[in-house]
């Protein structure tokens, strides 16, 4: 039987061993051993770009927002229900979302189900386009969209008036028109995701046939984004956008974000 003295001499013994085979295997491979740095340092930083989906947020035509009833409570705890439940009651198209090919395509019925994650999720552009009235041919010209881009991300004066956190739709917020639109599949016919900071890819006076142009040609708008210039920098992040699998539905809300590229 070992006695005190040599049973802490044992522990001591094993415990150098353990510290000279970790040391070692450190040398080997330098992160093995290491403790992970906090998450603040070592992940790309991200910001969301999703508008909030409450009664306030801005509809389509509507001066009062989406209204209460867009979330009414089936069960609720507060009565004595088991589970709060909630039911939802909202449009394809509401806040940010994703078009598919049929909401305006004269040659397509595609829905939502026919659109690749892969076109949405990938490198994309963060382009300022202030001080324009449209998205026209001309106006697009004048900015710097790199060619072989597959993914832009538009930030106009819609941002700088807040208009996606108004709760009273506006008519003259910035958006594509019918010979902007026609640019964009002329000149970038590589991008496949178009981002937009309102609810509508297409000017208000250009509604359908911007539209239409877009997604003719297979074009993804991605609506209603909030890209605030404090936190979103123009040029080169990572966009991630999952909209919901609303398999035959002409549109579909979507959680969008960005993060640094690596």
């Amino acid at each position: 039987m070992a006695t005190t003295s040599s049973r802490a001499l044992l522990r001591a013994f094993a415990a150098l061993s353990l510290f000279v085979a970790t040391a070692a295997a450190a040398d080997a491979d330098p992160t093995c051993g290491a403790s992970s740095p906090p998450p603040s340092s070592s992940s790309p930083s991200l910001v969301d770009i999703t508008a909030p989906v409450d009664a306030s947020l801005v509809t389509w035509e509507k001066a009062d927002g989406l209204g209460a009833s867009h979330r009414v409570q089936s069960s609720s705890r507060a009565d004595g229900d088991d589970a709060n439940v909630s039911e939802l009651a909202f449009g394809a198209h509401t806040g940010t979302h994703v078009d598919a090919p049929r909401h305006f395509a004269r040659d397509s019925d595609a829905g939502i189900e026919t659109l690749y994650l892969s076109w949405m999720n990938g490198p994309a552009m963060v382009i300022d386009a202030f001080d324009v009235p449209a998205l026209t041919a001309e106006a697009l010209a004048s900015l710097d969209i790199p060619r072989g881009v597959e993914r832009v991300v538009f930030r106009t004066d819609n941002t700088r008036r807040r208009l996606m956190r108004l709760r009273a739709f506006q008519r003259d917020y910035v958006a594509f028109t019918e010979d902007g639109a026609r640019w964009m599949v002329d000149f970038r016919p590589d991008v496949k995701t178009i981002g937009v900071d309102y609810v509508s890819v297409a000017a208000y006076d250009h509604l359908v046939a911007a539209h239409r142009v877009l997604l003719e040609a297979g074009k993804v708008p991605l609506e209603g984004l909030v890209i605030p210039e404090e936190s979103v920098r123009s040029g080169w992040w990572r966009l991630h956008c999952a909209p919901l699998l609303l398999v035959g539905s002409d549109g579909a809300p979507a959680r969008a974000w960005l993060t640094e590229l690596d």
